[in-house]
């Protein structure tokens, strides 16, 4: 159910206590012509929230997930472009909010807190022809959860590292107003500095860390280097640098 029209919140946000997926609500208003972009759609419940890779993102009405639609300024092979921009715009609102938070980016979008997980991101593309029209940025953050699953005992949130309650739609906007702004601003020339900015919020850069090869099924160990222009993570083997595109590997912890 939608409580937009109880006016308790701004127009540009569709919230529903309940829905699918706030994704696919975007995608239904991008398919059907109605999408204006800046909107967001929040839900204090999704009965199918998605993840990276077909997995289920983890539900808690003490969480956000939501959903922005942009209309991308970028080319359509620029897409890794818009992932850094959402990513490194989110990490600095993270790094800003609290101080002492070690705030990372683990390849490709997904947002560290002290180590542990607290945001996944998750961007569905539209395009009309070779036109890249929309984007829609999902995200799922967890804000005032304090108990976790033990399989998930790899995951924070903001409540559990600040030892405080944060207020859900306050931080709904500021993301929205800082993504809105920096995406305004985010052009071909601004790749390079989009690059340096993220490979500095890189997590485990310069460290030892075990993978997954999943084509192999092979574990190994690897010093996380950086990430390229093409958006591939650049790993220290035994054999030398190696490269890996996104969904070749799984961080083991």
């Amino acid at each position: 159910m939608a409580r937009n029209a109880e006016n308790t919140f701004p127009k540009w946000l569709h919230y529903f206590d309940t829905i699918n997926s706030t994704n696919n609500y975007a995608m239904k208003l991008i398919d059907d012509g109605l999408a204006q972009e800046g909107e967001v759609i929040w839900a204090a419940n999704q009965t199918e929230g998605k993840g990276q890779r077909g997995k289920r993102w983890e539900n808690s009405a003490e969480n956000i997930m939501m959903s922005l639609i942009i209309k991308p300024t970028l080319p359509p092979d620029k897409q890794f472009g818009l992932s850094m921009a959402v990513a490194i715009t989110i990490a600095k609102y993270l790094q800003n909010i609290f101080d002492g938070w070690q705030v990372a980016i683990k390849w490709p979008n997904d947002i560290y807190l002290n180590d542990k997980k607290t945001c996944g991101i998750l961007i569905e593309n539209v395009f009309k022809g070779m036109h890249w029209s929309h984007a829609v940025i999902g995200m799922g953050i967890n804000v005032n959860q304090k108990i976790f699953p033990s399989e998930l005992s790899n995951a924070t949130s903001l409540a559990i590292c600040a030892h405080k309650t944060f207020d859900l739609l306050e931080i709904i906007t500021d993301i929205r107003s800082g993504l809105m702004n920096t995406l305004r601003t985010v052009s071909t020339a601004t790749q390079t500095q989009l690059l340096s900015d993220y490979n500095a919020f890189l997590f485990r850069r310069n460290k030892e860390q075990r993978f997954l090869e999943k084509k192999t099924t092979r574990y190994f160990d690897a010093f996380v280097q950086e990430v390229n222009e093409r958006g591939q993570l650049l790993l220290l083997t035994h054999k030398g640098i190696e490269s890996y595109e996104f969904g070749e590997l799984e961080w083991v912890f």
